[in-house]
């Protein structure tokens, strides 16, 4: 079932009209549901749908928000099969076999399984070649997907990559290069760091960073690829998405500058668990009202420490009449507020300095849900950290 997995019972006391059950998802057009291949192993998975944003912002991590597994069906005297799963528009429709209802006992239990673990669903692939499922690793490979940058960038940034297998060797660095026509081309990453892919011997499975930067100013709303540079690395992953995913070692020991495409018709099916995140990059100015400059600042200083000296004159006068103390204490009252002034202008910059703040901040990052519904079953509404 997996972390964070839930179930979610539609249960039938009567007959059914049809063998399809429909069920509502509301917001369902601001995701991808990517449906995982009949070929997988594992059969709670096969024909499931992994849920991915479909614009993600930074701090949304892979974005994908939950895995929809694989319905299991259960009558009265505990018979068993599995339903089919299917998007349409906004309905999840769960099709149970007919020849299986036709014979079942009610109450029939269907147990769609959702899961909130946020990481790729699969580790192993289909391989045509060999006719076998295997373990996907990264050898002397550059795989990569495309990502939408939501924000200019232009600077240093942090990469993710999810660690499970303690099988593993050599370099794993993350890269990015220029879209050109939906493939990949220059590479637009620099001082890549490494990846710890240590995994195993007291290290647990888990989320690894690495830093890198851009090699140039990149305009939000561009499409980059961005992925992984390796050695020997396996990936978790869902099913899903286009990733190019080509040799570099015949082409030198290091990151090539140009991506080593060998065709734009040969892509895998792959949508990786990495991500990564970036401060968006931007210039301020300061204005300084009144006709003052920033040469004129002494100036100003001055001024101040005149009006001063001032008070302090009208205290020393003051002081020769004893029938004048008080007000000369008032006079100390006045000169504090200019002292008070003083303090004035300094909340004054503080305020500044807290408003630039609220401008380098990254844009609100609106509410992510997902909420299913029918019409005999109670409302469930899934909402993630998108990790």
């Amino acid at each position: 079932m997996g972390d964070g997995a839930f179930e979610y019972d539609c249960i039938f006391e009567r007959e059914l009209e049809s063998n399809v059950i429909t069920l509502l998802m509301e917001g369902a057009e601001d995701f991808d549901f990517f449906r995982q291949p009949d070929f997988v192993c594992d059969p709670f998975l096969k024909g499931s749908y992994a849920v991915y944003k479909k614009e993600t912002l930074i701090g949304e991590g892979t974005g994908k928000l939950c895995h929809i597994h694989r319905p299991e069906i259960i009558d009265a005297k505990g018979r068993r099969c599995w339903g089919d799963l299917s998007v349409a528009g906004n309905s999840l429709l769960i099709t149970i076999p007919e020849r299986w209802l036709s014979e079942a006992a009610y109450p029939v239990v269907i147990d769609p399984v959702v899961g909130t673990n946020m990481i790729g669903s699969q580790t192993h692939w289909f391989d045509p070649d060999n006719d076998t499922h295997d373990r996907l690793f990264i050898e002397n490979s550059l795989a990569v997907n495309r990502f939408r940058l939501p924000e200019n960038f232009c600077g240093n940034a942090t990469a993710y990559v999810y660690v499970y297998h303690d099988d593993y060797w050599g370099r794993c660095k993350p890269v990015m290069y220029s879209d050109n026509g939906n493939i990949p081309l220059m590479r637009q990453s620099a001082a890549e760091g490494l990846f710890d892919i240590e995994a195993g011997s007291g290290k647990a499975a888990g989320w690894r960073e690495a830093d890198f930067c851009a090699n140039a100013s990149i305009i939000g709303g561009s499409e980059v690829w961005f992925g992984l540079f390796c050695e020997w690395f396996a990936p978790r992953f869902d099913f899903g998405a286009k990733c190019y995913w080509d040799f570099w070692d015949h082409l030198g020991d290091g990151i090539p500058e140009r991506y080593p495409l060998w065709s734009s018709d040969w892509f895998y099916d792959f949508k990786l668990s990495m991500y990564f995140t970036y401060s968006l990059s931007q210039n301020y100015v300061r204005t300084i009202t009144q006709g003052v400059s920033l040469t004129d600042r002494r100036r100003v200083t001055g001024s101040f420490r005149r009006l001063a000296a001032e008070a302090v004159g009208v205290k020393t006068a003051v002081s020769k009449v004893g029938g004048f103390l008080r007000k000369c204490a008032m006079g100390v009252n006045a000169a504090m507020r200019i002292s008070g002034c003083r303090s004035f202008l300094r909340i004054i910059t503080e305020k500044v300095h807290a408003v630039m703040g609220k401008i380098k901040r990254r844009p609100v990052k609106p509410r992510v849900e997902l909420v299913l519904k029918s019409s005999i079953c109670r409302e469930i509404t899934l909402e993630s950290n998108l990790i």
